[in-house]
């Protein structure tokens, strides 16, 4: 049997009917709408914040680049004056000259830039040269330096920006090195190290880390961390991934869910210091005034849903009334009594419907009169039927008294022929259903191929090989004498040689299959393609009636797809003088 699915729309009331299409039609589509003007604007507001941040930090790094442009000017200074190149180069006479030439030319260049530069925390030359006096904090000695020894093999002319953290402190160690050569650039005669104020990239900082709910990270040029303020507490896998997803992105700032809070990861990249500053801003913090805009988007929305629930409820209550009225008023009708409904009925469709209400009960009511006439002509007919009755068993007898006879004459063919017709007449003659077990339809085939053994002898070997569960499967009755008959009458007992018929039964979990092979005369091909075009409905079954069989595999195949539907039906296959196959295929389920 197939189950009735859990919900049916068409079995609703209609009360229940009109609350379904309230919250369909106007309920649904109207929180949907709501939903969608709030992120349209939400969104709206996230991309202008987002390009407004974008244009003040592009803006501060463009004076961080003058700054650095600034404090890279003044190896120039030193570059190009002679009495620096002199004095690391070494060409004095006396430690006099030296400290003359020191004290008066070169530490006041040192005074001068720090004080024309407040970015310029300290500067310190390293010197090639191991000779000659050391005038410290300015100079030193190449082997004191211990920040970076890649800085050492620096090229002549190239300078380059160093990151400094010592983990400790959450500012920044700015330093920028650069070479200096002697007069004519051939030779390397000192390092410059420049010690920039965290007042350089300050500003920075503070145009980033404006939220309270916001994190800052600094990174390298090897996108290695060497500062950070956290004020949103991440763990280690998610810092990561967020980190790494800011360089791939291809825009400078995205918007993720993180724990169920809305981040905003902004990158930004300062060339000439060979930074990497990564932001990552919660963004309901930001935006406390859109919050506000979704409660009052709220209240409007509940506001336009009861005015809408109101109109739509004076309109659905006109028509419900009446209906539950009349629904009513059917409640009371049974058997034996027929009212009229007596309410309003105007001319729109439930008035229409109410008045061929009355007129059906009034019919009703007139009906009934005919009860007693209707009830004497089944009276009748089932006298008729047990009429109908007495032929068949007056054969059934006869057979019977014939198979005594025979018994008695010892003739036990004669006998079993009698008792095995006998049980064929019955099943065909007084079966009062239209469908049986599979079970019986074989044990009645079973019969019928017994007297046909009598009358052929030893030119029929018959065989069963049943492998399924056929003792509770329906099928129509009087399905498989038919086709056994086409075997034997139109192909074995038309050859005078020994013929075989196989009958095998099999199953899988969607169909019960029946195959009928047997070695009989078999058909031309023309025939066998008639009959295959019948079977499968291309050609009209009329045009069997021009040759000889073929009409009963017709019948049997329409009463099996009408029984098992479509799925199912008989497919047949045959070669002159080699036999025929018959295979029935039945649906499973089709009858549950």
């Amino acid at each position: 049997m197939k189950k009735k699915p859990a919900f049916n729309y068409q079995n609703l009331s209609i009360v229940k009917k009109m609350a379904i299409g309230y919250i369909v039609i106007i309920f649904i589509p109207i929180i949907l709408f709501g939903l969608f003007l709030y992120n349209q604007n939400y969104n709206s507001f996230l991309e202008e914040y987002a390009q407004g941040r974008q244009k003040i930090v592009n803006q501060v790094l463009n004076n961080v680049s003058v700054s650095t442009v600034q404090i890279e000017s003044a190896y120039q200074l030193f570059q190009n004056n002679s009495n620096t190149i002199a004095y690391l180069s070494g060409n004095y006479r006396s430690d006099f000259e030296q400290v003359s030439n020191f004290l008066t030319y070169i530490r006041p260049l040192f005074s001068y830039i720090l004080s024309s530069n407040r970015m310029i925390d300290s500067m310190t030359i390293y010197m090639e040269q191991q000779n000659g006096m050391i005038f410290r904090p300015e100079m030193a000695k190449m082997d004191e330096f211990k920040l970076d020894e890649s800085m050492k093999k620096l090229p002549l002319g190239v300078g380059k920006w160093i990151t400094y953290n010592n983990g400790s402190e959450p500012d920044i160690n700015l330093h920028y090195f650069h070479k200096i050569g002697n007069r004519n650039f051939e030779q390397d005669i000192g390092l410059l190290d420049i010690k920039v104020t965290p007042n350089l990239i300050k500003p920075l900082l503070e145009s980033l880390n404006t939220n309270s709910k916001s994190n800052l990270y600094v990174l390298d040029q090897d996108r290695q961390v060497i500062s950070h303020i956290e004020k949103i507490s991440l763990s280690k896998d998610s810092e990561k991934a967020l980190l790494a997803d800011a360089f791939q992105a291809n825009t400078k700032y995205a918007y993720q869910n993180v724990n169920g809070n809305k981040l905003l990861i902004e990158s930004f990249y300062a060339d000439t210091l060979k930074l990497h500053f990564v932001m990552m801003e919660q963004v309901d913090d930001v935006f406390i005034g859109i919050k506000k805009n979704k409660y009052v988007l709220v209240l409007t929305v509940a506001t336009l849903l009861l005015l809408l629930s109101g109109i739509y409820y004076l309109i659905a209550s006109s028509i419900t009334k009446r209906i539950l009225k009349l629904s009513k008023h059917m409640r009371q009708v049974d058997e034996n009594y027929f009212p009229l409904y007596r309410g309003e009925i105007n001319k729109d469709e439930v008035g229409h419907l109410t008045s061929s209400y009355n007129a059906m009960i009034r019919r009703m009511d007139e009906l009934v009169n005919t009860v007693h006439r209707s009830e004497m002509l089944r009276k009748e007919s089932a006298y008729l039927m047990m009429q109908a009755q007495i032929k068949p068993h007056f054969l059934y007898n006869t057979l019977e008294s014939i198979r005594m006879i025979a018994e008695a004459n010892d003739d036990p063919e004669a006998a079993e022929m009698s008792y095995t017709l006998g049980k064929l007449f019955r099943y065909s003659l007084s079966g009062t259903k239209s469908e049986t077990s599979l079970r019986e339809e074989v044990d009645n085939v079973k019969d019928y191929i017994k007297i046909q053994q009598i009358r052929l002898a030893d030119r029929l070997q018959v065989s069963f090989d049943i492998d399924a569960a056929i003792d509770n499967f329906i099928c129509p009755h009087y399905m498989l004498q038919p086709i056994i008959e086409n075997s034997i009458v139109h192909g074995i007992a038309n050859v005078r040689k020994q013929g075989s018929l196989s009958i095998r039964i099999w199953e899988d979990y969607t169909f019960m299959f029946i195959a009928v092979v047997d070695s009989g005369a078999g058909m031309e091909e023309e025939r066998l393609a008639l009959i295959q075009a019948v079977l499968n409905g291309s050609m009209d079954a009329k045009l069997l009636q021009k040759g000889e069989g073929g009409l009963g595999i017709m019948n049997v195949n329409e009463r099996v797809k009408m029984f098992y539907g479509e799925r199912s039906g008989i497919q047949m296959e045959s070669k002159l003088n080699a036999g025929t196959t018959c295979l029935l295929k039945l649906a499973k389920g089709a009858t549950q």
